[in-house]
């Protein structure tokens, strides 16, 4: 597992690279979830304000927020209360995804040992991060193509259960939407959700 995975390195097209040729340190650095940056049809500040958040891993500002969500038509209430519930979410997650797979923490398990479990968490913390500023944005096709390549081969590398990880995700995408009542604003979180897994879905990756 790896908590870089959203670390907003710029890099070459991973098309022109032979994966297999590249060590684990590589791969961390080329691995990108957020491609919100380089999405031209958003306004600059957006783009800017997301960019700066993503390579500094961390969560939006309210005002920041604030600006994203009034160029983007979204209430900030959803992504702003969401924000705040992070910590609290994921550890649902968790709770959850420990009491359908019991042994995946203990050992000869594959979340085996203590390390590797808190680096997955990291990790799905880093995915509902990027999820809300996709929402903020009201983007629902927000991932970067390159770094998901380079993301699903450092899976494999490391043998990450895929399977484990969607079903955290899948828990978190529910969570999220139960938090508003909103029609819209749950057919914009249930995007979001789906079009993560969708890219951690590919054939590549083992489930």
């Amino acid at each position: 597992m790896v908590d870089r995975v959203t670390c907003g390195l710029s890099m070459n097209s991973v098309d022109a690279l032979d994966l297999n040729q590249l060590d684990l340190n590589q791969l961390i650095a080329l691995s990108r979830v957020c491609g919100l940056g380089d999405q031209a049809d958003l306004p600059n500040q957006t783009r800017n304000l997301i960019q700066q958040a993503d390579q500094a891993k961390r969560p939006l500002t309210a005002e920041e927020l604030r600006m994203i969500c009034r160029a983007s038509g979204i209430g900030i209430g959803l992504p702003l209360e969401l924000q705040r519930k992070a910590d609290s979410l994921v550890a649902q997650a968790r709770a959850e995804l420990n009491r359908q797979f019991p042994d995946l923490c203990q050992p000869g398990g594959e979340l085996h040992p203590q390390d590797r479990a808190d680096a997955c968490w990291r990790d799905c913390w880093n995915f509902l991060r990027v999820v809300l500023y996709a929402i903020a944005a009201g983007q629902s096709q927000f991932t970067d193509f390159e770094g998901m390549v380079a993301l699903r081969e450092l899976y494999i590398r490391m043998d990450v259960p895929i399977k484990a990880m969607r079903i955290a995700l899948q828990t978190l995408q529910e969570l999220c939407i139960a938090t508003t009542p909103s029609s819209s604003e749950q057919a914009l979180v249930r995007a979001c959700f789906d079009h993560l897994l969708d890219n951690l879905n590919n054939s590549a990756v083992k489930s």
